[in-house]
């Protein structure tokens, strides 16, 4: 029988006692280490996404785990920054890229099984790249001790655990299951519950309720989405219309690929492709999960139940419309506040703190309906900033809902900086 990773990792370990430990070498800092950390995040989520299925918001939380590990084992090696949690002894001259293949392989596993076949596929592949030594063994040891500790970090953290959801009474400004599925069970309620990574609670950062229903900016909001996010509307432009399609590309899978592409762009060392991989999909998830938290306390309805049934809010100049569709299909689940607005704000914040510049030239694309669609940003934050007008443009969100949003984004990068996450050791 196999021995599980626990005792692999005292064989390992007995063997490195028996290793002369050579110089350590600048390859552990080469672009070869920087391309497989983007490949197995690329790998990462295919399989997280694609393959297991994932929605957006689960999608998040995962994929924020394996670079969590990625970027442990990293700095491990490398040294120069904060680990995430306790840190991971490594030997000296272990080789990066066994690392960061074993610790994403290791951990994708372990939250897969069932993909355990293809996963070992994959790490083989990388491997026979790699040639053979005490520098690979030692990295496989790194990357199977990082692992572990990113995964017994993150035990009970309430990922997958049963959460029923019992939809409210109709009525003005309940959340209510929307077509075309008009599902009985929303998407993934179990995200709200889920214990952070960087907050103190998945209601650190929950904003207070939407505006009051006999209020003036409920009024100017229901109109804008009305008008804007019509299927038919005669004032959307075309570019406008692209937009509400660009952004919605499976949200978690966007962010990482041009998120990885960005790294390849501006040939960043493997530290910098690891540490920036974990600033941005660590700041997603928390995005994600006080999103999901705020979302499920407050129920709000979406705008095609209330454009609907406009005339149940008691306010005149709302007017129903019960033809009314919106440009782009409703997701599954409570509309205050908006998810893009939470984590494509989060995103891109992240991305302006991590290189400490908000200007430029940031190629994004989006494939939806097999059709791929680019966009090019000067700042960062105005991929966010047009991730979520496009939740107005395709019937889907308020303005209010979008700012309630956008602060979560922004207050969780904030905190994530503050209190030094991925920080320099000397910082």
């Amino acid at each position: 029988m196999a021995p599980t990773p626990i005792v692999q990792g005292v064989i390992v370990l007995g063997l490195l006692s028996q290793i002369v430990v050579a110089p350590a070498s600048s390859a552990h800092l080469s672009f070869r280490a920087a391309d497989v950390v983007r490949q197995w995040n690329e790998i990462a989520t295919d399989a997280i996404v694609v393959t297991g299925a994932n929605a957006p918001a689960s999608s998040g939380v995962l994929i924020a785990i394996v670079q969590l590990a990625v970027y442990n084992a990293t700095v491990a090696i490398t040294g120069h920054y904060k680990p995430y949690g306790e840190p991971v002894w490594a030997p000296e001259g272990a080789s990066l890229e066994a690392a960061v293949a074993q610790s994403a392989h290791d951990v994708l596993v372990d939250l897969l099984p069932a993909q355990s076949t293809a996963l070992d596929a994959q790490l083989a592949a990388t491997l026979a790249a790699i040639p053979g030594g005490p520098a690979k063994m030692k990295g496989l040891f790194v990357g199977r001790h990082a692992a572990l500790a990113t995964l017994a970090e993150r035990t009970g953290d309430g990922r997958f655990d049963p959460v029923p959801y019992t939809f409210g009474a109709p009525g003005p400004g309940v959340y209510q299951p929307t077509p075309p599925a008009f599902s009985a069970s929303p998407l993934v309620p179990w995200v709200a519950h889920v214990r952070p990574f960087t907050m103190s609670g998945p209601s650190q950062f929950r904003p207070g309720p939407p505006p009051s229903l006999a209020s003036r900016r409920w009024a100017n909001a229901y109109r804008l989405t009305q008008a804007y996010g019509d299927i038919n509307s005669a004032i959307r432009t075309a570019e406008q219309s692209e937009i509400a399609v660009f952004w919605t590309d499976h949200t978690a899978r966007q962010w990482n690929r041009n998120i990885r592409a960005q790294a390849a762009r501006l040939e960043l060392s493997a530290l910098a492709t690891a540490r920036l991989l974990a600033v941005t999909n660590t700041a997603m998830a928390d995005a994600w999960i006080a999103c999901w938290d705020a979302k499920y306390h407050y129920n709000f309805w979406r705008p095609v139940t209330a454009i609907q049934q406009g005339d149940t809010d008691g306010r005149s100049d709302t007017t129903a419309d019960p033809g009314w569709q919106p440009f782009r299909a409703t997701p599954n689940h409570p509309e205050y506040p908006g998810a893009h607005a939470c984590v494509s704000t989060a995103a891109s914040h992240a991305l302006r703190r991590f290189f400490r510049s908000n200007e430029t030239t940031f190629p994004m694309d989006g494939v939806v309906n097999g059709v791929t669609y680019v966009r090019t940003f000067s700042r960062y934050t105005d991929a966010g900033a047009e991730a979520r007008a496009a939740r107005i443009y395709g019937g889907m969100h308020y303005e209010f809902s979008n700012a309630a949003g956008a602060r979560i984004g922004r207050r969780i990068v904030e905190q994530m900086f503050e209190r030094g996450f991925f920080s320099r050791v000397h910082d």
